[in-house]
């Protein structure tokens, strides 16, 4: 899961296993019941589709049953599908593949959501998939894949065509093994004693848990922000600093707090502002706005792999642009989305440009809220950090269903 800024509408989210769940049946978070979610203009099958296994139908937790809208349009009709990579996608997919291994093959991927079908329903497109990703395949080769194993089936609301798209990352933070004057900041592993671990940000201290490392107060709070990130020592070391736990207290977003100072907009609130508010007003007021929000986050150190990112509630390392954080009430983790939205083209571009992209739903968040709400993985770093801190954009949704699980697929067989 992860924490969002409030009011203020920011990418800056807590990371992915701010609440791990277990496999193979996740929990869904404690919030309300948006709408109902409308499936529409699913594809028709081809010929020669290959076929999967069985069916099924609509969103998580309670929600209610999603109305499904039948005929459409194919592949050829999603703007930007034909000159986009979805290499990125097939990674994610298959390493969420490789989650649903143990899992019964007849459970449904969400109880909550039958539509979505059952591990056995996506067994076929795991294995193809799979087989595909060993051979290190081109950009056509793997739309060749999606096209022949997968059907688009359009998502809107009653009240909405599409939804927004934000973006987070991994940051990485420069850090020492004891503290100075610039990197004077703990970042803690999580308390052994429950009553220490349930104090507010005010009462946390050096004392009060082992210190993995310290850093400059911006890089911590942020690194809390996105809930996991790459720690840097001095020595050239690097460990992942993991999500391990949080203190339980109500999140409050600080970029809110700024914005109802007056000391900046809603349109102005992003992380690049705040860092600089912060780096003008100096650490007694960095402090100061920091212990507005009392939520803590505690990390547990890590290895890194090359070329694996942090893990998401998953529990599968996440794909720079290729996976995203949904509101499991409506999509389960390893379904998939073509995305017709707005990226940045570089660090700080708040314009971007109309594209699309194909990822998987891998990770979940706090702000992460609706039917059509999705939070973006950019990757590891300041560029990433900097493009994912100005993604804000409208989304329109196409879900990626195994063919024998489209409405359309079902309604001509």
């Amino acid at each position: 899961m992860r924490i969002w800024f409030g009011g203020v509408g920011l990418a800056l989210l807590v990371s992915a296993c701010t609440t791990i769940p277990t496999e193979p049946t996740y929990p869904d978070p404690d919030v309300e019941n948006p709408g109902a979610i409308v499936i529409a203009e699913p594809i028709p099958t081809p010929p020669t589709a290959p076929v999967v296994q069985t069916p099924a139908p609509a969103p998580s937790e309670p929600p209610p049953e999603p109305v499904v809208e039948i005929p459409a349009s194919g592949f050829e009709q999603l703007p930007f599908w034909t000159t986009h990579d979805p290499r990125p996608a097939l990674e994610a997919f298959t390493r969420g593949c490789e989650s649903w291994a143990e899992a019964d093959p007849k459970a449904l991927l969400n109880p909550n959501l039958p539509q979505y079908g059952t591990y056995l329903d996506w067994q076929m497109t795991c294995q193809a998939g799979a087989v595909l990703q060993s051979v290190s395949p081109g950009a056509a080769d793997t739309r060749n894949f999606f096209e022949s194993w997968f059907a688009p089936v359009s998502l809107s609301t009653p009240s909405k065509p599409d939804g927004l798209l934000t973006g987070y990352y991994e940051p990485e933070v420069e850090v020492r093994l004891k503290p100075t004057a610039t990197f004077s900041e703990p970042i803690l592993a999580k308390p052994s004693d429950d009553a220490i671990l349930r104090l507010p940000r005010s009462q946390v201290n050096a004392r009060t848990s082992r210190v993995i490392a310290y850093g400059r107060p911006i890089d911590v709070f942020f690194l809390q922000i996105q809930g996991s990130g790459r720690l840097k020592y001095k020595d050239g070391r690097r460990l992942r600093a993991a999500y391990a736990a949080n203190n339980g207290q109500t999140y409050q977003s600080i970029g809110a707090v700024l914005v109802r100072r007056g000391e900046m907009t809603l349109e102005q609130a992003s992380k690049q502002s705040i860092a600089a508010w912060m780096k003008r007003n100096g650490p007694a007021a960095t402090r100061a706005l920091m212990n507005e929000n009392p939520r803590y986050i505690y990390f547990t150190e890590q290895a890194i792999r090359p070329n694996e990112g942090p893990q998401g509630a998953m529990r599968v390392p996440l794909t720079d642009m290729g996976a995203i954080a949904v509101d499991p009430r409506y999509h389960p983790y390893g379904s998939l989305f073509w995305l017709e939205t707005t990226l940045p083209t570089k660090p700080g571009d708040y314009r971007g440009q109309r594209t699309g992209l194909l990822v998987a739903a891998q990770d979940t968040g706090g702000a992460i809220k609706g039917p059509l709400r999705a939070d973006l993985f950019f990757g590891s770093g300041a560029d990433a950090g900097n493009r994912a801190g100005v993604q804000k954009h409208r989304a329109k949704w196409t879900l990626l269903l195994p063919r024998t699980l489209s409405p359309s697929s079902n309604s001509t067989s």
